[in-house]
């Protein structure tokens, strides 16, 4: 078991680095067209819509980094006042509760990147990007934030053994932290 969990961390750090190789895409085609537009009078067709389908992936794609590391934005002002016991009973429903939504968000994400590739449907923009593309990272970072949590829910109910002379030290990608 330890060793799956191991794997899918690693996975969503992998996706992490190609979440930031699309940050530089990103950045890199917002340079260029605000370059040829304002010095050269020659904007890009792409660039802006090519942003976009790379903002979309970013954010789905990064999603189960984000839950890895416990980066997710979560407003605390009622759980904090909670016991410690009935926290974790919250965190807990929250994270089955998750889990059951993700699943169904990703079904719903493939279910659409089906249909737009069976009807062939293309953006209405100059580029026609045809809409499977950009839908696809929906999916592919839905399921794997769904991996993700299951991970995470699977570590709560079985966290990791200490190592025997200290506490154990758990990898989260391009940060250390100790393990809770």
């Amino acid at each position: 078991m330890r060793r799956i969990l191991e794997v899918v961390e690693k996975i969503s750090v992998f996706l992490a680095y190609i979440c930031g190789a699309m940050v530089f895409l990103m950045m890199a085609s917002i340079i260029y067209d605000v370059v040829l537009r304002h010095i050269f009078n020659q904007p890009t067709i792409w660039a802006d819509e090519g942003s976009c389908y790379l903002l979309v992936g970013i954010s789905f794609l990064g999603a189960a980094y984000a839950l890895k590391t416990d980066a997710h934005v979560r407003i605390e002002t009622f759980v904090e006042r909670l016991s410690p016991r009935a926290r974790k009973a919250l965190e807990m429903i929250t994270d089955v509760l998750s889990l059951g939504f993700l699943f169904i968000f990703a079904w719903q994400g493939y279910r659409l990147v089906i249909e737009s590739f069976v009807y062939v449907r293309i953006a209405p923009t100059l580029m026609r990007t045809p809409l499977y593309l950009p839908q696809a990272f929906l999916a592919v970072g839905l399921s794997w934030f769904w991996v993700q949590m299951l991970a995470h829910l699977l570590k709560r109910f079985f966290p990791p053994q200490e190592k025997a002379g200290g506490e154990e030290r758990m990898e989260t990608g391009l940060f250390k932290r100790r393990s809770e």
